[in-house]
C-alpha cells in the first residue's frame, strides 16, 4: 500500500510543529503579536497528532496492509486531516474552547475508526506476506513484528481514557488539580512510551525477527517485558502529584523490563552484516530515554527532576525530536527508500544536541544555583534554527518525490 502522498502531509506538519516551536521560543527575546499559551497549545497538538501521528500510521499501512484497502483508508485519512487542521486553526486563536475541543474529540474518535480498521485488515495481510506457517492445515502465526504493532494501536486507544477523564476532573476536582494532571500525563504516557515506541519496535523487530538473531522465545520475552514495562510504568507519571511508596515500586520494576527489552534489541540489532546508523542513534537515544526514566523511579530522583520544568522540557524533546524522529528517519529510508543526505541529518542532529544541552544545563543551573548566560534565550533560538533548514529541506525533497535520488543512504 502506497502512503506516499500521506506522508506528505505529515512532513508538513512537521515543518508548521518547528515553525511554531522557535516562535515560541523567540517570544522570550522579542515582542510577539500572539497569545504564547494558545500557540503552545498548538504546537503540542500538531506535532503528537499531526506530525508523529500521521507518519506512524503511514508506516504501519505501508507495511502491513494492501493495495485494496487504499481506497476505504483514504476516506479515513481525509476525515482525520481535517480534525488536525481544525485544531491547527483554532488552538493558536483561542486554546481551549468550543471549537478545538470540537477538532479535537473527533480526531480521538478517528483514532478509534483507524485502530479498528487497521486491526482488522493487517494480521491477514501479514500472514500472506511473512508466509509464517508450518503446513496448510495449520493456524498461522502472528508475526511479532505485528504484534508489536497491534499493542501500540492497543496503547493509542487505552491513552484516550486520559482525555475522556479531563472534563470529569475538571467538575471534580478543577483545572490544574493533581487527579487532572494525572489523567493529562496518563494520556500522553501511553502515547510516545506506548504508541509511539511500540511501532517503531514493531518495525525494528521485521528486520530482525527472521534472520535467527534472537530466538523466538528471546523475542517473546522482550514484547512481554515491553508491554508489562510499558502499563506499569505509567506510575512514574503520577510520583509527582501522589508521594506513595507502591508507585515507586511498581514504576521501578517496570522500568528494569524496559531496559530489558531495548538491550535485547539493540544487542540483535547490532549483530546485523550491515546495521544502519539511523537506527544505531535511535536504540542508543532509546536507551538513554529507559535508563532516564529508571532513574525517575527511585524517590530521591523523582523528586528533584519532577519539581523542575525545564528537565520535564528536556525529557520531552529529548523524546520527539531524538528517539522517535532518528527512529523515523530509519523506517523512512528503510520502507520507503526516501534518501536524505548526510548534511541535512547532520544539521538536525547539531540542532538537537544544542538545544538539549541548553535547556537541560538550565535546568541543571536552577537546581544547583549555577550562572545562567545573559543571552540564554538568544542562543536557544540560533541553536534550535537549523531545524527549520533540515526539516523544511526534508519537506522538499518528499514533495518532489526525489525516490530514485543519488544522495548517500545513512
Amino acid at each position: 500500500m502506497d502512503t506516499r502522498k500521506d506522508v506528505q502531509w505529515a512532513f508538513l506538519y512537521f515543518v508548521i510543529t518547528v515553525l511554531l516551536g522557535l516562535s515560541l521560543r523567540v517570544s522570550y527575546i522579542a515582542d510577539v503579536f500572539f497569545n504564547v499559551r494558545h500557540v503552545t497549545h498548538s504546537h503540542s497538538h500538531i506535532g503528537l497528532l499531526g506530525w508523529i501521528y500521521t507518519i506512524l500510521t503511514s508506516l504501519i499501512c505501508q507495511h502491513y496492509l494492501r493495495k485494496e484497502d487504499r481506497k476505504p483508508y483514504l476516506i479515513l485519512f481525509i476525515c482525520t486531516q481535517l480534525s488536525i487542521f481544525g485544531m491547527l486553526f483554532s488552538f493558536p486563536f483561542g486554546g481551549y474552547f468550543l471549537y478545538s475541543i470540537i477538532f479535537s474529540s473527533l480526531f480521538v474518535l478517528c483514532t478509534y475508526w483507524f485502530s479498528i480498521f487497521f486491526l482488522r485488515r493487517s494480521k491477514k495481510y501479514a500472514f500472506i506476506r511473512f508466509s509464517i506457517t508450518k503446513s496448510v492445515d495449520t493456524e498461522p502465526e502472528c508475526p511479532l513484528s505485528l504484534k508489536f504493532v497491534r499493542w501500540g494501536v492497543y496503547f493509542l486507544i487505552i491513552s484516550s481514557l486520559g482525555i475522556w477523564l479531563l472534563p470529569v476532573t475538571i467538575v471534580k476536582a478543577g483545572k490544574g488539580s493533581d487527579w487532572y494532571n494525572s489523567a493529562l500525563y496518563f494520556f500522553l504516557h501511553f502515547q510516545y512510551n506506548g504508541w509511539f515506541l511500540a511501532v517503531l519496535l514493531g518495525l525494528l523487530v521485521s528486520e530482525i525477527e527472521h534472520k535467527s538473531l534472537l530466538s523466538s522465545k528471546q523475542l517473546s520475552t522482550t514484547l512481554y517485558c515491553f508491554v508489562i514495562g510499558t502499563i506499569g510504568s505509567v506510575t512514574l507519571s503520577w510520583v509527582g502529584f501522589f508521594d506513595q511508596p507502591l508507585l515507586y515500586i511498581i514504576g521501578n520494576i517496570s522500568g528494569f523490563l524496559l531496559l530489558i527489552s531495548v538491550y535485547n534489541l539493540y544487542t540483535a540489532y547490532i549483530r546485523l552484516e550491515r546495521p544502519a546508523l539511523l537506527m544505531q542513534v535511535f536504540l542508543l537515544l532509546l536507551a538513554i530515554k529507559t535508563v532516564c526514566m529508571f532513574l525517575g523511579s527511585f524517590p530521591w530522583i523523582a523528586k528533584e527532576v519532577l519539581a523542575n520544568r525545564e528537565f520535564i522540557i528536556s525529557y520531552l524533546h529529548f523524546t520527539f525530536l531524538g528517539v522517535i524522529g532518528f527512529g523515523v528517519l530509519h523506517f523512512l529510508q528503510k520502507h520507503l527508500h526516501i534518501r536524505f543526505p548526510y548534511w541535512s541529518i547532520s544539521l538536525y542532529a547539531t540542532a538537537f544536541v544544542g538545544s538539549e544541552a541548553l535547556i537541560t544545563y538550565k535546568g541543571l543551573a536552577i537546581w544547583g544555583d549555577l550562572p545562567l548566560p545573559d543571552n540564554y534565550y538568544l542562543l536557544l533560538v540560533v541553536l534550535s534554527s537549523p531545524f527549520i533548514i533540515a526539516v523544511g529541506y526534508w519537506c522538499c525533497i518528499i514533495f518532489n518525490k526525489t525516490k530514485d535520488s543519488p544522495t548517500q543512504k545513512v
